[in-house]
C-alpha cells in the first residue's frame, strides 16, 4: 500500500472528485461509514462526543455522528467554529443533522470551552474532527486549548484521517498543541505522519478505510513510496528444486571481526545460513581464527594477516583481495565486527576498488568509508548500506536530528545520489533505491534494540543478494524477514528478555510464515485495514 503526503493525497482527492466524477459527499459518507465500524468494533461505551472543526475533516465528525446516532449512540457534538463558516460537503452533512433535530453545540472563542469541557464529562470516547490532513501550521490559541482540555480529560480519543495538529506529510512534531490519539482512522491511504515516528507515536493504532478511490485511474499521481508487505517480499522465498546443489543457492562472503567483537561476523555467518544461502565463508583476522572455528560449525572461516590488535589493515588487502578473485563468492558483506580506525579505512577504501561482486555494507564497513563516500560511486553492483542513524550521519555530515525529521528524504537523496540501496535502521526502517522508491517497514519491536540485531540483518540480506536477488529485492525483503523474526522471537520470550542470536532462532518460522502467506488465495477484501492486515503479518 502507498504512503502519501497530504499534497499527493489532495491531488487525488481534486481528480476524483472533479475530473472521475465521485461525489465528493459520496467520499465523506464512505469514509465515515468505515469510521463508524472502527467505533463499533474496538471502542467501549455508546456516549460519544464528536468535536468538529470548520472544514471537511469536521463534515466527516457530522456525518459519523449521524451514522452513530442511527446505531443508538447517545452523541453530543461541539462545533469549533460558526456554523457560517462550514461550506460543501461539510454545511451539507451539518444541515442534515439540523434536519434531523440534533443540537449542535458552538464554541467560537476560550469562554466558550466550557461547552466542550462539559460534554468531555459524560463522554465514554471523543472523536477527534478538529483539522485534517491539510493542516500546515501549528495549532495555537482557542483550538490549542480545546485540544489540550481533550488530551486532559477524553477517556478514548479517535481521530478522523490524522490526530489534529500534527502535519500528515511530515514524520516530526509540530511546535504547537496536538491530539495524542488511542486510534486513528484515515482514508484510501496512509500519510506519513502516520507511519513514522514520532508523530505515528500520537496516532495509536491506525486504521486505512477504502473510500472507493478509483486507485487504477489515479495511478500515475500515486508515489513511489510503499509499505513493505508479504505480498511484495513472498517471492524472495520461492522454495527449492529437487534437482538442485548448494552452489545454486550462493555463496557469501563475510569480511569482519576484531578483538573483543567476534560475536559480530557469527551472527551474519549463520543469520546467512538460515536465509538459505548454499555456502558462506567467514574471512576474519588470523589472530581470531580459533575463536571462529569454535563458535562456527557450518560456515568456512579464511584467516587473514591482520594489525597486531586483531583487527585487518593494509598488509590484509592482497590476501583478501585473492581469496575473493580465487573463491565463487557470489556476494560479499563488509562490516560486521571490523572495527573502525586508519588501518580499516584504508582496508575498506582499498578493497572496494577491486570488488566486482555486489556488496553489502554494514556497521563498521561504513565507518570506515565516512571520508570517502565517493567510493560507492565506483562499484560495478549496486551496493547495500545498512546504516542506522549515527552512521548514516557520518556518512552524510547531516546531524541526527534532522535525519529523525525528515529520513525519507534525507535517504532518497543519497541514495540516489550514490547510486546505491539504503536501508536506513530505525523503529521504522526505510529502504530507499538509486531510482527513487521507497519502502517503509511497519514490523519490529522495541526488544530488537539490542547488540547484534544489526549483524543478523546484515546476514539475511547478504544471503538473499548472494541468492541471486536484486538489490531491491534482497533489501526489502531481508528488512521485513528480520522484523518478523523479532516480533515472533518477542511473543515468546518478551520485549526485555530479547537478544540478537533469538532471531536467528526464529528465521525458519518467519521464511515458513511468508512461504504460506504466498501459497494461500487472497482473503476477501476489507474495506477497513490495519496496518497489520495491509502488511499480511
Amino acid at each position: 500500500m502507498y504512503v502519501l503526503k497530504a499534497t499527493e493525497m489532495a491531488e487525488i482527492d481534486r481528480v476524483t472528485i472533479n475530473e472521475i466524477g465521485v461525489p465528493g459527499a459520496v467520499l465523506m459518507e464512505n469514509a465515515a461509514r468505515g469510521l463508524a465500524s472502527v467505533i463499533f468494533d474496538r471502542v467501549k461505551g455508546k456516549n460519544a462526543l464528536i468535536v468538529c472543526g470548520a472544514g471537511n475533516n469536521g463534515g466527516d465528525g457530522f456525518a459519523v455522528a449521524r451514522n452513530l446516532i442511527n446505531h443508538g449512540y447517545k452523541v453530543e457534538i461541539v462545533l469549533l467554529t460558526s456554523p457560517e463558516r462550514l461550506k460543501g460537503d461539510a454545511k451539507i452533512n451539518y444541515d442534515i443533522l439540523l434536519n434531523m433535530g440534533v443540537d449542535v453545540k458552538v464554541a467560537e472563542k476560550e469562554t466558550d470551552l466550557t461547552v466542550l469541557l462539559d460534554s468531555l464529562k459524560n463522554a465514554d470516547f471523543v472523536v477527534d474532527a478538529i483539522f485534517g490532513t491539510g493542516l500546515t501550521r501549528p495549532v495555537e490559541g482557542f483550538y490549542a486549548t480545546a485540544i489540550k482540555f481533550i488530551n486532559e480529560k477524553s477517556n478514548f480519543t479517535v481521530s478522523v484521517d490524522i490526530p489534529s495538529g500534527l502535519f500528515a506529510g511530515e514524520s516530526f512534531l509540530p511546535e504547537g498543541e496536538f491530539i495524542k490519539a488511542d486510534i486513528t482512522v484515515t482514508f484510501a491511504y496512509p500519510k506519513i505522519a502516520h507511519v513514522l515516528p514520532p508523530a505515528c507515536k500520537m496516532c495509536g493504532e491506525v486504521f486505512v478505510v477504502d473510500i472507493s478511490i478509483p486507485e487504477s485511474k489515479v495511478k500515475n499521481l500515486l508515489p513511489h513510496r510503499e509499505l513493505i508487505t508479504v505480498e511484495k517480499v513472498a517471492p524472495a522465498f520461492p522454495g527449492r528444486d529437487m534437482d538442485t546443489h548448494k552452489y545454486n543457492y550462493g555463496y557469501l562472503a563475510v569480511i569482519g571481526g576484531s578483538c573483543g567483537k567476534t560475536g559480530a561476523v557469527s551472527m551474519t555467518a549463520m543469520a546467512s545460513l538460515r536465509t538459505g544461502v548454499g555456502l558462506v565463508t567467514a574471512i576474519v583476522p588470523r589472530d581470531l581464527n580459533t575463536i571462529y572455528e569454535v563458535k562456527l560449525t557450518e560456515p568456512m572461516t579464511i584467516p587473514i594477516i591482520s594489525a597486531e590488535k586483531g583487527h585487518f589493515n593494509a598488509n590484509s588487502l592482497d590476501e583478501v583481495i585473492t581469496v575473493l578473485k580465487e573463491s565463487k563468492f557470489s556476494t560479499v558483506a563488509i562490516g560486521p565486527g571490523l572495527g573502525w580506525n586508519k588501518d580499516t579505512e584504508i582496508f575498506v577504501s582499498e578493497l572496494l576498488k577491486t570488488i566486482k561482486k555486489p556488496v553489502v555494507l554494514d556497521a563498521d564497513g561504513l565507518n570506515s568509508i565516512s571520508k570517502n563516500v565517493d567510493i560507492l560511486k565506483t562499484l560495478r553492483e549496486t551496493p547495500i548500506l545498512t546504516p542506522h542513524t549515527g552512521e548514516f550521519s557520518r556518512l552524510t555530515g547531516i546531524p541526527v536530528k534532522e535525519i529523525n525529521n525528515r529520513p525519507i528524504d534525507t535517504a532518497v537523496k543519497f541514495a540516489t545520489e550514490y547510486g546505491v540501496v539504503l536501508v536506513l535502521k530505525g523503529a521504522r526502517t526505510i529502504v530507499a533505491t538509486p531510482e527513487g522508491k521507497v519502502y517503509i517497514n511497519t514490523l519490529g519491536n522495541p526488544g530488537m534494540a539490542t547488540a547484534g540485531t544489526g549483524d543478523v540483518l546484515t546476514g539475511i540480506i547478504g544471503a538473499l543478494r548472494a541468492k541471486g536477488l536484486s538489490a531491491e529485492l534482497s533489501a526489502v525483503a531481508g528488512v521485513f524477514v528480520h522484523s518478523l523474526s523479532g516480533d515472533l522471537a518477542a511473543k515468546t520470550l518478551g520485549e526485555e528478555s530479547l537478544i540478537a542470536t533469538d532471531l536467528i532462532k526464529t528465521l525458519p518460522e518467519a521464511i515458513r510464515f511468508l512461504k504460506e502467506a504466498a501459497e494461500k488465495e487472497k482473503s476477501k477484501d476489507s474495506f477497513v485495514k490495519s496496518f497489520r492486515e495491509i502488511v499480511g503479518a
